[in-house]
C-alpha cells in the first residue's frame, strides 16, 4: 500500500503520521517529549532527545506497514533556536517558543520604537518567543555562547543536519525568526546588523518543497532511498492539512498553545501589529495569530488546582449543564504570558467573578470558555473588511472534544468543521511531500468532515460576555481600547 509520512515535530510529542493517497490516517506513532524548565521563564528541549524521537517514530511507522513511504516530510513547531559550535555540538538546549526569559530585550524594542520597523519588514511581532530576541538574550547574559556560536538554528534543522550534513532552513520557519524579510524570503542583512551575527551564523533558506536524503545513515538503510522533503512550520501546514488554501476559511487550532489562522496570496500586514505572516509556500502566505495558552490551561486546572483523577473527557462532561459564560465566572488564560493577541510576555491568568456557588465544573467550563475567549480576539483581529469569511476548520486535540467544539461555534458565530483528522499539520507534511515527488492526497474535506452549527442566541450571549471580557484586559492595561 503507498502511503506518505509526515513528521510532526511538536512541543508536547513527535509524532510519525501515514496517510493514504485518499488522505486516510493509516498508522500514526508518538512519542511525548520532555520540557526542562531551569528557571521560572525558561522552556527547553534536548536537541539529541528529539532526533532519536523523530528516527524512532519514523522507524516504527514503517514497521507496523511493513513497507516504507513513498516520501517522508517534515512539520516542526516554530521559534526554537540552538546555538551550535564549529563542531556541530549543541551549546544550549533547543530554547522554545513559550520561552520568556527574552522579555526584557523585546520591550527595549518596543521602546526604542524599532519593534515597528521590524515588524514591517518581517511580518513578526517583536516577542520573547521570537529566535531575535533570544539571540539579543543570548548576547547579553551569555557573552560566553554567544561568541563561541557558529550557527543558530532550531530543531527542525538540527535533526536534518543530522541526515545531511547541511544546514537548511525552509522558508516557512525561517521568515518566523523575526530575522527573515517577508517580502524578499531571505535573512535581511539590516536586521542581522540589530543582533550583531552575519547570514553564515544562520542555515540557507531553502523552499519548502526541496528534497534531501539521509546520507549520513541515521536512518534506518531503507530510508537512504526515500525522499526527505524539508516541509515547513506546523501552523502553516496546520492550513494546508486543512485545506485552506484561500482568504474565506479560518484554522483554529488549540493543543499546548492556540492559535488562528488565515492564508492569502501575498504578505499581509497588520497596523497594530497583532498578527504574524509567514510563508507556506509558493505564492501563499500563513496570517493569524498564536497564543501561548490552549489545552495547557486546563492541564494545569486539572492537575495543579483540581488534583483530579478524572481524565480530561470527564471533566468536560461534568461541565456540560453549566450554562453558557458560567455564571460570571470569568477565566484570563495568560499562565505562559501571551503572544496574540496581546504580546505581553509579562501577562498573568486570572479567574474573577468567583462567588460560594460556583463548582469544579464552572472552574472547567470558564477555562474552556477564556481560552477561546482569547482565540476570538484573535480572530477578530483577522478579519478585514474584505474579508468574507464563511467557516472555521478546527485541529489539535481540543478538536476531540465534541463540547469545545461547539463552544467554539456558539462563540465565534460561524459554522465549525472537523476534518476526519485532527493531525492537520501531519497531514499538511505529507501533502506537501507528496506534490514534491509529483504524487497527491486528496484530502475532500467538507464530504469528511464534522459540521457544527452555532447556536445564534448562545452566539448573542458570549458575544456580551467578550465584551466584559474585552473590558477587564483593558481595565488591567494589558488591551488597548479598541
Amino acid at each position: 500500500m503507498d502511503y506518505f509520512l509526515g513528521v510532526d515535530m511538536g512541543t508536547t510529542s513527535i509524532k510519525a503520521v501515514a496517510f493514504s493517497p485518499d488522505a486516510t490516517l493509516l498508522r500514526r506513532y508518538a512519542i511525548d517529549n520532555k520540557i526542562i524548565y531551569t528557571g521560572k521563564d525558561y522552556s527547553e528541549q534536548e536537541p539529541h532527545a528529539i532526533l532519536k524521537a523523530v528516527i524512532q517514530c519514523i522507524t516504527e511507522v514503517k514497521a507496523l506497514l511493513q513497507q516504507p513511504p513513498l516520501c517522508i516530510s517534515f512539520s516542526a513547531a516554530l521559534h526554537g533556536i540552538i546555538a551550535i559550535d564549529a563542531l556541530g555540538e549543541p551549546l544550549t538546549n533547543c530554547i522554545l517558543w513559550n520561552d520568556t526569559r527574552a522579555a526584557e530585550e523585546a520591550a527595549a524594542l518596543h521602546k526604542s520604537d524599532m519593534a515597528q520597523q521590524l515588524y514591517s519588514k518581517t511580518g513578526v511581532p517583536v516577542h520573547a518567543m521570537t529566535p531575535l530576541c533570544k539571540i539579543l538574550w543570548l548576547q547579553k547574559n551569555r557573552p560566553d555562547i554567544f561568541q563561541q556560536t557558529k550557527k543558530f538554528i532550531g530543531l527542525k534543522e538540527y535533526v536534518l543536519h543530522a541526515f545531511t550534513g547541511r544546514y537548511l532552513v525552509d522558508t516557512s520557519l525561517a521568515t518566523a525568526t523575526g530575522l527573515c524579510n517577508i517580502y524578499s524570503l531571505q535573512w535581511d542583512e539590516s536586521i542581522l546588523k540589530v543582533v550583531n551575527i552575519s547570514c553564515s551564523q544562520l542555515s540557507e533558506i531553502v523552499p519548502t518543497n526541496t528534497i534531501v536524503y539521509d546520507k549520513n545513515g541515521c536512518l534506518p538503510s531503507w530510508a537512504k532511498s526515500i525522499p526527505l522533503i524539508i516541509g515547513a512550520g506546523d501552523g502553516p501546514l496546520a492550513n494546508l492539512g486543512m485545506g485552506i488554501l484561500n482568504d474565506d476559511k479560518i484554522a483554529v487550532t488549540i493543543g499546548t498553545s492556540a492559535a488562528a489562522r488565515r492564508t492569502v496570496m501575498s504578505p499581509q500586514l497588520d497596523d497594530k501589529m497583532q498578527t504574524f505572516c509567514y510563508h507556506l509556500e509558493n505564492n501563499k502566505y500563513t496570517v493569524g495569530g498564536a497564543s501561548n495558552n490552549g489545552a495547557n490551561v486546563l492541564q494545569w486546572l486539572k492537575n495543579q488546582i483540581l488534583q483530579s483523577n478524572q481524565s480530561y473527557t470527564e471533566l468536560i462532561a461534568d461541565s456540560i449543564h453549566i450554562k453558557a459564560g458560567s455564571e460570571g465566572l470569568i477565566v484570563l488564560p495568560y499562565l505562559s504570558g501571551d503572544r496574540a493577541p496581546l504580546w505581553n510576555a509579562n501577562a498573568t491568568a486570572a479567574f474573577l467573578g468567583f462567588t460560594h456557588h460556583h463548582t469544579h465544573a464552572h472552574c472547567v467550563k470558564a477555562v474552556m470558555e477564556g481560552v477561546l475567549m482569547n482565540v476570538y480576539s484573535i480572530i477578530t483581529a483577522l478579519l478585514t473588511p474584505n474579508s468574507h469569511i464563511t467557516s472555521i476548520y478546527a485541529g489539535g486535540g481540543f478538536a476531540r472534544s465534541a463540547a469545545w467544539v461547539q463552544m467554539l461555534a456558539d462563540i465565534t458565530g460561524f459554522l465549525v468543521y472537523v476534518p476526519a483528522t485532527v493531525e492537520s499539520s501531519a497531514l499538511g507534511a505529507a501533502i506537501m511531500g507528496a506534490q514534491a515527488v509529483g504524487e497527491n492526497i486528496n484530502i475532500g474535506l467538507e464530504n469528511q468532515a464534522t459540521v457544527y452549527y452555532p447556536n445564534q442566541n448562545t452566539h448573542a450571549f458570549y458575544y456580551e460576555v467578550w465584551l466584559q471580557y474585552q473590558a477587564v484586559l483593558v481595565q488591567l492595561g494589558l488591551l488597548k481600547s479598541r
